[in-house]
Parts: structure tokens; sequence; C-alpha cells
């Protein structure tokens, strides 16, 4: 696969999305990125406190066409780089790629295709977790995977930590896939194959599902599992846990606190 001819388009968002943009260019050149596709100019982005410099800018800095929307990018090159980009391309757009496109997935694949995975990860009590970059495809994180890197969850492990870490190694990650295209070491793996193969297990998470987290009631919980759930859910400024579970975090420690001083195990 040649990520050389006619061009790409950049399609990004956040820090880690500026920070791949700009590897590529140091590592390729301008000339290479025909679009770069992101937010709005006008647009205040809630993650504006990661990065220095925003896709736009880059785009300004570098005479780049810069894209608001995904109608707009036929034309501009044979190639697609996502990376967090937060739309799903639709089939008519991927199509328009003569030589494909790869995405970078902030989580591990098959298992935590979708959204906020940090979050289920973290409710579901896994050890590890780790990014993905994958070629696109029609189906949703479906297409095969060219490399990933795992790392261990820390037990004081929040959903905002785990992002952050998550981008860390995301970075690390896209520097050493883009140069495996370069050379032509890429080589992909199939994720229906791993399945087959009971090597992995398919997972699919929605925005839906942690709306009915945010939504649920203050149902009956343990101190762990609602110190858990404080955990999963905390991801400001995109998530925040509900304002009964923080009471109820606070009431907890505040137990915590006075059992500790008077010498008794909180029951």
């Amino acid at each position: 696969m040649s990520i050389l001819n006619n061009g790409l388009v950049f399609a990004g968002a956040r820090g880690l999305g500026t920070r791949c943009l700009l590897f590529i260019i140091e590592t390729c050149g301008k000339e290479l990125v025909s679009a770069i596709l992101g937010a709005s100019r006008n647009e205040k982005t809630w993650w504006s406190r990661e990065t220095s410099e925003e896709l736009w800018e880059v785009a300004d800095r570098y005479g780049i066409p810069y894209l608001e929307s995904m109608d707009d990018i036929s034309h501009h090159g044979g190639f697609l780089v996502s990376v967090l980009w937060y739309r799903i391309f639709p089939a008519h757009i991927l199509a328009q790629f003569d030589r494909g496109g790869i995405n970078l997935h902030p989580a591990p694949l098959p298992e935590y295709r979708g959204s906020d995975a940090r979050t289920h990860a973290i409710l579901s009590g896994d050890k590890s977790f780790g990014v993905t970059i994958h070629q696109l495809s029609e189906q949703l994180d479906g297409g095969d995977i060219i490399g990933e890197l795992r790392f261990p969850v820390l037990l004081s492990e929040t959903a905002l930590s785990l992002d952050t870490r998550a981008q860390l190694y995301g970075y690390a990650l896209f520097c050493e896939v883009w140069l495996r295209l370069l050379d032509g070491s890429a080589a992909p793996r199939s994720q229906a194959a791993l399945i087959a193969e009971g090597k992995r297990e398919a997972g699919l998470y929605t925005t839906r599902m942690t709306n009915d987290l945010l939504e649920s009631s203050d149902v009956p919980r343990s101190a762990e599992q609602l110190e858990q759930l404080y955990r999963a859910l905390y991801l400001p400024p995109v998530i925040t846990p509900p304002k009964w579970l923080v009471e109820r975090v606070q009431s907890h420690e505040r137990i915590m606190s006075i059992s500790d001083l008077i010498g008794l195990k909180p029951r």
C-alpha cells in the first residue's frame, strides 16, 4: 500500500491529532497532505487545553486547505488518515479513497469498538488497556489491525488518567506504524480471524450506554462499587459523575475518616 501517491487527507481532533499531523509533515513534507479535516475554526473546543495549536492553525501555517465537513473531502487525496476523529465515515466517503486509510482508535480492538472505552474498561476491572491503529472499513472499528500497544491499568485509574495515558501511547504507536507504512513493513491482521480463532472477543460500546450510567438512580452499591463507578465516570469536561454519586462517595470518605480517627473499622 503506497501512501505517497496523490496525497492524503488528515482528519482529526485534540492534541493527539495535531501531534500526529505534525509527525506526518516532519517525515514526508507538507506537500503530501492535500487537506485537513477538523473542527470549525469558530468552535471553542473542549480540548483546547491539550494543545497549543489547533489543526486549522497548522493548516494555515503550512498553506494546506482546511475543511470542516466530510462532504468536502472528495478528490483531495487517495489516502485517509484519521486520529480521534469524532464522526463515522460513511461508505460513500470511504469509497473516495482508492488507497484506503487508517484510524487511530484509543482502545484495544476488537474488545472495545465504539465509544467511551475507558469508562467501560474500568467498570470491567480490566488489568490492561491499549491503543490500536487499524485500516478504515465500513464496519465501525472493524478493519484489519496494523499496530497496537497494551499497557497496565493502575489501581487508582480514572477515565481521565486512562485517556491521558492512551494519548501518550497512541502517539508512540502512530509514529511507529507510520514509519512502517512508509517502508512497506506493515503487516495487517484480520480482526475477524482473531475472533474466529478465539484469541479475541468483540465488544461494542455506545454513548447511550454511558448516558444510561449517568442517568442511573442511586441504587444500593458497595463502597468499592461506588468508588469504581466514580473513577469510570470521571473524565471532565466530557463526562462528570452525577451529583448523587459524588455525594455518596464524599459521604463514604467522611465515614472512613471518622472511623480512622476513633480506631474503628467501617462496616
